[in-house]
């Protein structure tokens, strides 16, 4: 009798299924870098998440289509999160000019 409820109770959690596939709950994230230049006195920011290769294509635009120009590279900050972009990693890249980069994510929706 102690034989088969210990194998009763070894053989429950095959018929239950207890583990589930955890691949399929995984949250799904996009990934995107914003590289800042200097014009002047103000700051253009071109966003790339790896849609396009034209870097006129990356700026960040308007509703006009020109490209915006930020007062620093603050507001740019600002402007990424306000539209649900959380930072990951900020890094300078040393050549003429000075720019900064910043790489951002946010979660994918998932469609149904």
């Amino acid at each position: 009798m102690k034989k088969l409820l210990f194998l009763l109770l070894f053989a429950a959690p095959l018929f239950c299924k207890a583990q589930t596939d955890t691949t399929n709950y995984q949250k799904k994230i996009a990934y995107c870098t914003v590289e800042t230049q200097q014009s002047g006195s103000k700051f253009i920011a071109a966003l790339d998440d790896g849609t396009t290769t034209k870097y006129s294509a990356m700026e960040i635009k308007d509703s006009k289509g020109k490209p915006l120009k930020f007062k620093s590279r603050i507001t740019i900050l600002d402007y990424m999160t306000q539209r649900g972009w959380t930072l990951v990693s900020s890094y300078g890249v040393a050549n003429p000019l000075t720019l900064v980069d910043f790489v951002f994510e946010r979660p994918v929706v998932a469609d149904k």
